[in-house]
């Protein structure tokens, strides 16, 4: 730049033959200059971008290390959530002894393997009738409005035959006296009109049953459901136009005779399906209707057939019902017209007609049988109060642990007191009491055990112990320091104390092997004022170790020698 300066300058003093280098002088540095320029944007722009690719990082730093500490702190948060929603938390009971958790007695464990065989006898025995469907179902009926879809209509409902009291009577459809016709009708209007078949079938008097084909039909109309298809069965005389080649109808003189015979009668079976409700099983049953024939009367059975929609509800748990539409049902209107009416009506000579429709309402019957939800809830409440036997028995155990623990606490300070014997009658009475081979008076044994038992009592409660405790820790203040207490919290068993039971024990030039072995802790240390510590001790084992003023004191109390 110094330089630029220093050419301009010279530039404007120098004359016009001089101009020319410095010119060139001056472009040049100009172009330096321009490089520099470039050199310096080029590493500012750098520079900045590693300013501004270093902030990202930070701040990508920044936002990892925040997001880490709130996902850990959500962690926590949701732990603590979890940990708190846990319903099957274990509660830490105080054992009532080294053997036992919870106090039990014999009569508590059979009363308890009673409850326990009946509950289980019981289930048995629900399961039992459960599977073999002795419990009875919940059953609801009322009247429906069905489509008929799941109607079964070509399993015989409708069977006609005509009845024989004895062999020599006349049968009209096998002499062709009588022609049976079936006449379908849809909306009203007759739309097919046939000679009725007999079939294979036959009656338990050895008659072959006319079974006509049913067609029975229902449509909704102006939002109802009608019937549109009907059926007409009727017995016309017989004329040759209905029959097949080579077939004749019966001489006038057997037409009369089979008008002269007594109850002639043309039998209708309706035939009906139905579930059983112990086991929803199928069921058929048979209803007759009886028809007269007569020569000078035509008579009608308007037949209304009867339908029940079933919803069997017998799943394990889940699932859906079985639906089933049955004829279980008839309604019967009869009717006795004129020959001429019958005739104006079908054409023929007509003696007896059957018409059948099917009735647009059905019942609907919902058979719910208990499902193993049922039968659980049945067994909990049977078993509940079966249970509540074991209240008493708890009662009776809360008794009893509390005059065990009474005892042992009694025998804590009279040891003795273990050994004596209480007899009673069968009244619960004291009739006599006994320390090892002598004789205690009742009176003052009684007495001696209200005292103790209260002073017992006493001390079983928490306030008592929690006293106590602290008269202990006043004791120890007496006779310790405040510092030396506090150095309690330090000290504890090694557990190299194990291997060093058998060697020798390092001792400090104050302190003899003797003395520092005694003072040593070790595992011996951790039961030595337990109970179990107390049932197998051997006074003599340590007799020579304690001092002799102590030893006076073991020696006026012992009970043990």
């Amino acid at each position: 730049m110094t330089r630029l300066k220093t050419n301009l300058q010279n530039l404007f003093d120098s004359d016009q033959k001089n101009q020319k280098p410095l010119i060139q002088a001056i472009q040049q540095d100009i172009n330096i200059i321009n490089k520099i320029t470039f050199i310096l944007q080029s590493a500012t722009q750098e520079f900045m971008l590693f300013i501004i690719i270093q902030a990202c990082i930070r701040s990508i730093i920044t936002q990892k290390v925040i997001y880490l500490f709130f996902e850990q702190q959500i962690k926590m948060k949701i732990f603590k959530i979890l940990k708190s929603m846990d319903v099957f938390g274990a509660a830490l009971f105080q054992r009532v002894d080294q053997n036992a958790q919870i106090y039990k007695s014999i009569f508590g464990g059979v009363i308890s393997l009673l409850i326990f065989s009946s509950s289980l006898a019981y289930t048995i025995w629900e399961f039992y009738k459960w599977n073999t469907y002795q419990l009875n179902p919940k059953i609801s009926t009322f009247l429906y409005a069905s489509d008929f879809s799941l109607l079964d209509q070509n399993y015989g409902i409708v069977k006609i035959n005509y009845w024989k009291d004895n062999i020599d009577t006349i049968d009209p459809f096998e002499n062709r006296i009588l022609i049976p016709l079936i006449s379908y009708t849809e909306n009203y209007i007759v739309v097919d009109t046939q000679v009725l078949k007999f079939s294979n079938e036959t009656s338990y008097n050895g008659n072959q049953f006319l079974i006509p084909q049913m067609k029975l039909g229902f449509s909704q109309i102006n939002g109802s459901l009608m019937t549109t298809s009907e059926m007409y069965i009727y017995f016309v005389k017989c004329s040759e136009e209905l029959l097949n080649e080579n077939e004749k109808c019966a001489s006038q003189e057997i037409i009369d005779d089979f008008f002269k015979q007594p109850l002639n009668t043309i039998v209708m079976q309706i035939h009906y399906n139905q579930l059983n409700s112990k086991d929803a099983s199928i069921e058929q049953s048979v209803q007759e209707f009886l028809i007269q024939v007569e020569q000078e009367n035509c008579y009608t059975l308007n037949t209304y057939l009867q339908t029940t929609h079933y919803e069997v509800r017998n799943q394990f748990l889940f699932g859906e019902p079985y639906y089933y539409e049955f004829v279980n049902g008839v309604q019967i209107q009869p009717q006795t017209n004129s020959l001429h009416y019958c005739k104006q009506a079908f054409g023929y000579e007509t003696y007896s007609v059957i018409y059948i429709e099917m009735k647009g309402n059905q019942f609907k019957t919902i058979l719910e049988y208990p499902n193993i939800a049922d039968i659980l809830a049945n067994i909990g409440s049977i078993v509940s109060v079966l249970f509540m036997v074991r209240f008493i028995i708890i009662q009776l155990n809360s008794y009893f642990l509390h005059q065990q623990v009474i005892s042992d606490l009694i025998s804590f300070y009279y040891p003795q007191f273990q050994h004596i014997k209480i007899f009673k009658n069968w009244r619960f009475q004291i009739i006599k009491v006994q320390l090892k081979n002598e004789q205690i008076d009742i009176r003052e044994y009684e007495q001696f055990y209200r005292n103790i038992k209260g002073q017992m009592e006493l001390k079983m409660t928490l306030l008592n112990i929690l006293y106590e405790i602290s008269r202990l820790y006043f004791l120890i203040r007496s006779i310790k320091i405040r510092e030396e207490i506090e150095r309690s919290h330090q000290i504890g068993i090694s557990l190299s104390s194990i291997y060093q039971q058998n060697n020798e024990i390092e001792s400090s030039p104050k302190s003899t092997p003797r003395k520092s072995e005694q003072l040593l802790l070790n595992n011996l240390d951790v039961n030595i004022l337990s109970l179990t510590q107390r049932k197998h001790q051997r006074l003599e084992s340590i007799e020579n170790e304690i001092p002799i003023e102590q030893n006076d004191f073991y020696s006026v109390n012992s009970i043990y020698s």
